[in-house]
């Protein structure tokens, strides 16, 4: 091991040995040796004094302490005297041989005093190879603090012992890195855990900085994609509401063509879609005695409340007489198409299914079945012709004359070509009631004062007045099928037989019901049934083949 020996840092584990130098000299060189073998290898002894002695003993300024398996004899080895900027190597004499390697070769003591001169880059080994002791000689500037310490890296001291086989000169960089090591380890220890401190806390301020900066720059990034993805939420809203104004015009336009077209029907071909009025009562087989009411003061239900029979042939009362209203159209000279319920009502209506059941022993008899045309101030009195079995379709004969009335043109296309296509349905909802209802209060009253006993009275009255005028509904077909078009023209009782029309004008079926709900609870407005005009053509051949066509 080597160390050095000074009165005032004797034995410290960082050897930092410096010796004030000496004030009367003009020299200002300072004398720098690294160690180059041993425990202390790499660490670097710096002195101020003009004479440094290099030894084994602790009295030495330079202690040498040779590598495992080498010996080095007791005392002082060499001296190294520093004048005037010379540095000059003196070996001691010594009994024993000791071999001096200076650059790698070997010297001894010349007797003169002088010694060797001592070059910056210099290496000395002591002893025999490789069990020596080695330093490297180096004059350090005289800027340098005579009271810092110096110390070299092990590395740099490996490099240094290169020099032994081939010596150069200390590097500039090697300088700056030994300086730099021997300023650090003079630091104090609370400074250098200050400083670390400080660097620590720098480090944290610059990697939180860093990071603030780089959280920002990422908000900044999705501040961007939000308004990238705000402007195309934007952008998408406005293209919805473009194609839902562009929607809107479109059904605007086709409501206001759809307006017309239902005015170009109405006023093309109301005139020839009629109003049926009829009336039906029940009569005894083999008779013909009506069923009549058992008091002459009842002329209410003929059934209760619990389906009990308030009638019979041999009651008391008025004679029991039902009366209904329908619709039908001209479809050709002196012919109405129309519902078979129409001209046989009783098939229907649940009062007369009681009657015929609890009294098998009467029959319904049609007793009226009259026509009103729009602007037409008569009526016309109605033959059934043929009623269709498996259809809910009807043709009537009736004496037409020289009354011009139109008829209604009758599709040839097949039905399930129209799904979805715009339809107008013409006929007499609600019947005569619905007649009334359309026409001034006093003009109503007044035609119920004067034709107040029924209802074929009432729409004598109305034609009188020319106030018969069949109603127009619009929708769509939303369904059909080969017996039956589904569509949402709205309707009710009375529109059953009514026409309804596709966009040219033909008539492409006939409206047979209404879509009730599942629980009786009334009519599903959104649904209406009708036969498709197939059926009916067919229907007409027949009552032509029939030869019962009488116009």
């Amino acid at each position: 091991m080597i160390s050095t020996n000074g009165d005032s840092n004797k034995g410290t584990i960082v050897d930092q040995a410096v010796t004030q130098r000496n004030e009367t000299s003009d020299n200002p060189g300072r004398l720098m040796f690294v160690y180059l073998s041993g425990t202390e290898k790499g660490k670097t002894r710096i002195f101020f004094q003009d004479h440094v002695t290099i030894g084994t003993s602790d009295a030495c300024d330079l202690k040498l302490v040779a590598d495992e398996g080498g010996k080095l004899p007791e005392g002082v080895i060499a001296d190294i005297y520093n004048y005037e900027g010379i540095t000059h190597l003196v070996p001691r004499e010594l009994d024993q041989q000791l071999g001096i390697l200076l650059n790698g070769r070997s010297i001894s003591a010349n007797g003169d005093g002088v010694g060797h001169i001592l070059s910056d880059g210099d290496t000395l080994n002591f002893g025999e190879e490789p069990a020596s002791a080695g330093v490297l000689f180096q004059v350090l500037p005289s800027t340098f603090s005579a009271n810092l310490p110096a110390r070299r890296t092990a590395s740099e001291a490996e490099r240094a012992q290169d020099r032994t086989v081939h010596p150069h000169p200390l590097t500039a960089t090697l300088f700056v890195k030994e300086l730099t090591a021997s300023l650090w380890a003079e630091i104090p220890r609370k400074a250098k855990v200050i400083a670390m401190a400080c660097g620590g806390l720098c480090v944290a301020i610059f990697v939180g900085i860093v990071f603030y900066f780089m959280s920002l720059d990422r908000k900044i990034e999705l501040l961007g994609k939000d308004n990238t993805i705000t402007q195309q939420q934007r952008q998408h809203d406005q293209e919805t509401i473009n194609n839902q104004q562009k929607e809107i015009e479109r059904l605007r336009l086709a409501s206001e063509q759809m307006k017309l077209y239902a005015q170009n029907v109405y006023e093309k071909f109301s005139p020839g879609v009629c109003l049926i009025v009829g009336t039906y009562t029940f009569v005894e087989k083999g008779t013909g005695r009506p069923l009549r009411y058992e008091s002459a003061d009842r002329a209410s239900d003929p059934v209760d409340r619990s389906g009990n029979l308030l009638i019979s042939v041999d009651g008391a009362g008025p004679a029991v007489q039902f009366e209904y209203t329908g619709t039908g159209f001209l479809v050709e000279m002196g012919m109405i198409a129309t519902n078979k319920h129409v001209v046989q009502p009783w098939v229907t209506d649940q009062t007369a299914q009681i009657i015929m059941r609890q009294s098998s022993g009467v029959k319904p008899r049609l007793d009226t079945l009259i026509a009103f045309f729009p602007s037409i101030r008569s009526s016309f009195e109605l033959r059934p012709l043929k009623t269709s079995d498996r259809n809910d379709l009807a043709v009537c004969a009736f004496p037409q004359g020289n009354t011009a009335l139109p008829e209604l043109p009758l599709s040839t296309e097949d039905v399930t070509t129209v799904i979805g296509e715009s339809v107008v349905l013409l006929g007499y909802p609600t019947g005569v009631d619905g007649l009334l209802q359309r026409i001034e209060e006093s003009e109503r009253k007044a035609v119920i004062a004067e034709h107040g006993r029924s209802i074929a009275d009432v729409a004598m009255g109305l034609a009188n007045r020319g106030k018969v005028r069949p109603l127009t509904t619009v929708g769509v077909v939303s369904d059909a099928l080969p017996t039956r078009i589904v569509h949402s023209a709205h309707t009710t009782e009375g529109g059953s037989g009514g026409p309804l029309l596709d966009r040219e004008g033909h008539v492409i079926a006939i409206n047979s019901a209404v879509l009730v709900s599942l629980d009786g609870g009334g009519s599903f407005g959104g649904s209406n049934f009708g036969v498709p005009i197939k059926a009916l053509t067919e229907l007409i051949e027949q009552a032509h083949q029939e030869n019962t066509h009488q116009p």
